[in-house]
């Protein structure tokens, strides 16, 4: 049989959790590989990732800088798509370890194996970089986390990374009243050829808002019952409404992601910290 390396297998499992909505347990998993490979970039950007899940964004900042702070030195790898993970849960506890395929290719055995590719949804560098800037937002630091969207835009080899890194620098920027820049942001997007892919919650739809593409109603008819795109496209829509000036607007949005109780989502988080920190919406944080 062929072995599965145990920090691989803890990866799996993390990952596992975390599909469960169990991301503490995915921390504390994590937290047990890191004492068997201490510092490792990768096991940084998995458990940064879950301290964002459970709100512990000091954490999440820590472990996401710290693996940043190594990424010249480590060659970018493409990560498993989760689907794809399910399918090597089931064959590890089915014992065939032998059917359960790399979690992590790096670009050396990518460019050996390009047809493989289609299991791979992310990449090392471009993760690493946006949960950082997602943390750093979520914390409040709107500042502070544009460099790092900058350079998940960067190093972001698929669509749905390279546009949420720039949806969320927009946002930031939206807010910091620096609004020729983040018209920059939208030149940008202006740029990227689109593709309609099944997995994609909702960055593209919420671009096309900014960019005047289209309205506000036909955003959140995209939604179409499904909760995570709600969310997403909600705290898109309701940021919007914000910073044009209707904040009543922006609180029913927000009051409607909330309830979609899709907890784990970071536009979740987001409108749970507006709603914590924002004194604009003080009435509101009593009230949820």
């Amino acid at each position: 049989m062929t072995a599965v390396p145990l920090t691989h297998r803890y990866v799996i499992a993390a990952r596992l959790k975390g599909y469960l909505g169990k991301h503490e347990e995915s921390v504390a998993l994590l937290t047990e590989a890191l004492e068997l490979e201490p510092d490792s970039p990768r096991l940084l950007r998995f458990r940064g990732h879950r301290r964002i899940s459970i709100s512990d964004y000091a954490g999440a900042i820590a472990d996401l800088r710290a693996a940043a702070d190594q990424l010249a030195g480590v060659e970018d790898e493409y990560e498993m798509y989760q689907p794809e993970v399910e399918k090597d849960v089931v064959s590890l506890i089915l014992g065939r370890p032998e059917d359960v395929r790399p979690q992590h290719l790096s670009d050396t055995d990518a460019a050996a194996n390009p047809e493989i590719l289609g299991r791979y949804n992310t990449t090392l560098h471009a993760s690493v970089w946006y949960h950082l800037g997602v943390a750093q937002y979520l914390a409040g630091d709107l500042e502070g986390c544009l460099p790092s969207f900058a350079e998940s835009e960067k190093a972001s080899r698929h669509q749905e990374g390279l546009v949420a890194s720039q949806d969320w620098q927009y946002m930031a920027l939206r807010r910091l009243g620096r609004t020729a820049e983040a018209e920059e942001v939208l030149d940008r997007f202006r740029t990227v050829d689109l593709v309609d892919e099944p997995h994609l919650v909702g960055y593209e739809g919420r671009m096309k808002l900014y960019t005047g593409e289209i309205g506000p109603d036909e955003l959140w008819a995209m939604c179409d019952g499904n909760s995570l795109k709600t969310v997403t496209q909600g705290y898109g829509l309701g940021n919007w409404h914000y910073y044009n000036g209707d904040v009543d607007k922006a609180r029913e949005v927000f009051d409607g992601v909330l309830k979609t109780r899709v907890t784990h989502a970071f536009a979740y988080l987001a409108v749970k910290a507006e709603y914590e920190r924002n004194p604009d919406f003080a009435t509101t944080s009593k009230e949820n």
